[in-house]
């Protein structure tokens, strides 16, 4: 809902996205959006400066210029950083004194696909009433007609961009903070930290070798980054003692993978960045921030040392606004996008990594030793496709047999019946300690779902 209970039409969980060429993602749209977006933010800092940034689609170029052509058009001052994680854009806006910053991006979708989406002047993702108040803004005007578009294909990002990000992440961490002595394998999903993580990274000391990492307008996230990792894995199984990490195509996730060649779960990266905060007294609230997706054994972990976890909606965005609310500093999704509000208040997968990283040189251990640091419970997640989303606990039936199920699980188990946010399906998670009641639940639900919402 935007200001004044409006629905937003065109903002979701994380921005505008869609098909290029069909709107919203074409130039015309766009170059109205940002005509909105600037009258928007002009309310707050008339002729303010605001960044703009994109990832390596191809069609992101031209959808750049109609960005700035309306944004300007509103009175603002675009400042073009290029190709350059989506995190980045929110670490700068706060040095530089911005009043916001502008993101072209659909994350770690194919490369068909481009987004949009704002930050404020803090570098926060934008809430929902300010998104709405965009959108209000929006349908004052007629779009701006779009002139002197002359879009050209480069995936290079401003060198003071690059060193101004460097400089922001060095500050969460010691002076003497150095990786020298690890070995990492960067797999830059072709996307936005092609170039900088691996800079960023030698900078650093490491030594760094790279796969997907020569975008070229139409490779972003194909068979390759966090979303795909199997590539990754294969190589570190080839080169033991090497740690491997993964982005996706705007850089805000990240996937590791252990020296043994094991994908890291992003719930076991939070329980070692929640363990190791308690320990040292750094963790506010003594609390970590997760959605209900969340493994129940990071629960067991966090309890064990003292902690508290805090649960959410699936959304990085609510676990955001959580960790506002609450003055908490650590949050993250089991995809690997964590939220170190110590250091950046956007998603950063560089960030979360250099976290994990500094926590392995500092406690000598190898990152295959301490994921151990969580015992992970069984999880099963299965869906079924709907004709209507209906609610679930209206049918007298199935509401019975969840009932009957989760107490059949008791106090070692859990289910999560959702239905997805983009797609006619509902989602059936179960946990459990062992992965014989899991199949007896899904074979308890997964009939009557079929039976009362299926296709």
């Amino acid at each position: 809902m935007g200001e004044g209970g409006r629905v937003r039409r065109w903002f979701g969980t994380d921005g505008i996205r869609g098909k290029v060429g069909q709107v919203p993602m074409t130039p015309e749209f766009v170059a109205a959006m940002g005509w909105a977006a600037g009258k928007y933010f002009s309310k707050k800092s008339a002729g303010g400066k605001i960044l703009v940034a994109r990832d390596t689609r191809g069609s992101g170029p031209i959808l750049e210029a109609a960005l700035v052509s309306g944004l300007r058009a509103a009175g603002l001052v675009p400042e073009v950083l290029g190709v350059i994680p989506s995190g980045a854009v929110g670490m700068l806006v706060e040095e530089k004194g911005a009043c916001g910053g502008a993101i072209l991006s659909a994350s770690h979708n194919p490369v068909g696909d481009n987004g949009l989406k704002f930050c404020g002047a803090d570098g926060a993702k934008l809430t929902d009433e300010e998104e709405g108040a965009i959108e209000a803004c929006l349908d004052e005007k007629h779009p701006p007609l779009i002139t002197e578009i002359t879009p050209k294909m480069d995936f290079s990002c401003a060198r003071w961009a690059l060193e101004g990000y460097g400089n922001r992440l060095r500050k969460g961490f010691p002076a003497d903070f150095s990786l020298a002595g690890l070995k990492i394998v960067v797999d830059a999903a072709n996307g936005a930290a092609w170039f900088t993580t691996p800079t960023i990274l030698r900078g650093l000391g490491a030594e760094v070798d790279v796969i997907a990492g020569k975008p070229d307008g139409k490779n972003i996230n194909e068979s390759c980054g966090s979303e795909h990792p199997e590539k990754l894995v294969e190589v570190i199984q080839k080169k033991p003692g090497w740690i491997g990490l993964a982005h996706d195509g705007d850089a805000d996730r990240m996937v590791l993978v252990d020296e043994e060649g094991e994908r890291v779960d992003g719930d076991e990266v939070i329980a070692m960045a929640a363990l190791d905060a308690l320990e040292r007294g750094k963790l506010s609230g003594n609390t970590v921030v997760v959605t209900v997706m969340t493994n129940m054994g990071l629960d067991e972990a966090v309890e064990s040392q003292g902690g508290k976890v805090l649960r959410t909606p699936v959304g990085d965005r609510y676990v955001a606004r959580a960790m506002r609310a609450g003055g908490f500093c650590l949050g993250g999704e089991q995809s690997g996008h964590l939220l170190f509000h110590d250091v950046s208040p956007a998603g950063d997968g560089l960030l979360s990594a250099l976290k994990i990283l500094d926590l392995v040189q500092r406690k000598k251990l190898r990152l295959a030793q301490m994921r151990r640091g969580m015992k992970k419970y069984p999880q099963k997640l299965s869906y079924v496709r709907v004709r209507q989303k209906v609610p679930w606990e209206t049918i007298p039936v199935l509401a019975g047999a969840v009932a009957e199920m989760e107490k059949f699980l008791g106090q070692k188990g859990r289910i999560l019946l959702r239905y997805s946010g983009t797609e006619n399906l509902i989602r059936l998670l179960v946990e459990a300690d062992e992965i014989d009641r899991i199949h007896k639940v899904e074979e308890r639900l997964q009939p009557l779902l079929q039976e009362h919402l299926g296709e």
